[in-house]
């Protein structure tokens, strides 16, 4: 197989086709059912910041195992809007190595800082970002459905998978 992590495409960019397959993806990987106009409608730019795992040569909805989705979000941050495997994807490196695609990608911008959002019951992400210089800032109340969801902020860095 050809798994490789490739340049994504941004939500505006997304056939019905491609958006379908995003619920998809989004809904094994998360739980959430998303809308394709909340999909499509997503404050993520086309830009670097966005890659697409593919498990074949042919970049297609129906070869696409996971998402990356980040947008600028002040002068000196980049924010998580997305990030999810597929359930077969997981615990493979795979996460490891968007990350640090993602952090070689800025490393000559102004963009020092990452932050995102996480469910408070998801302690697989919650450890990775934590190895990642990430820290809990904020407790989030009403942000997802299914719960109490975390803030995470921290430096813009790559590091070794364990």
């Amino acid at each position: 197989m050809d798994v490789a992590w490739r340049k994504g495409l941004a939500p505006e960019e997304l056939t019905v086709e491609w958006t379908q397959a995003v619920q998809k993806l989004f809904l094994e990987g998360t739980g959430e059912q998303y809308f394709a106009g909340s999909i499509q409608s997503l404050p993520v730019p086309r830009w670097e910041g966005n890659l697409m795992l593919f498990d074949s040569v042919e970049e297609t909805p129906q070869s696409m195992r996971g998402l990356l989705w980040t947008t600028p979000f002040k002068e000196d941050t980049v924010r998580i809007v997305s990030f999810v495997l597929d359930p077969g994807s997981r615990n493979k490196g795979w996460g490891s190595q968007a990350w640090n695609i993602l952090i070689e990608s800025l490393a000559e911008t102004q963009y020092t800082t990452i932050q995102l959002e996480v469910r408070s019951t998801n302690e697989k992400a919650i450890n990775f970002y934590r190895k990642r210089g990430l820290e809990v800032i904020q407790e989030l109340y009403g942000y997802y459905s299914s719960g109490i969801g975390y803030l995470m902020r921290g430096p813009l860095q790559t590091i070794n998978p364990q």
